[in-house]
């Protein structure tokens, strides 16, 4: 299980976290250092907090989405096959596993350029 800390949302609740831990506010702040920012042009998914997506890639057999998370700051990546049928799998043709590997590479691109820093 992660455990967070909660950054302050206002001077105030910086000031009462930081007495409450018998600091001065700017001793809070360096801290827990830079707030975490998602990757450029990831949106936060609707009714989450920490969970930050980047651009879908569509395919007719499957959807790649990559994935932030706010909380670890970890990056992932969901793949969903689009016909959400039974088995849970799918065979895809040679042409349509190189899109997907394809895909799969494209959707990484941020994590593995933030790896590199």
């Amino acid at each position: 299980m992660n455990q967070t800390t909660k950054y302050p949302a206002s001077v105030r609740e910086l000031g009462d976290m930081a007495e409450a831990l018998g600091m001065l506010p700017s001793e809070l702040l360096e801290m827990l250092g830079p707030i975490p920012m998602p990757p450029v042009g990831y949106t936060l998914t609707r009714k989450s907090s920490h969970r930050w997506t980047g651009t879908e890639t569509y395919h007719r057999r499957f959807i790649v989405t990559p994935v932030w998370d706010a909380t670890t700051g970890h990056h992932s990546v969901d793949v969903w096959m689009a016909d959400h049928e039974r088995p849970n799998y799918s065979n895809l043709t040679p042409a349509e596993a190189a899109d997907l590997a394809g895909a799969l590479l494209e959707a990484t691109a941020t994590a593995r350029a933030a790896e590199q820093k």
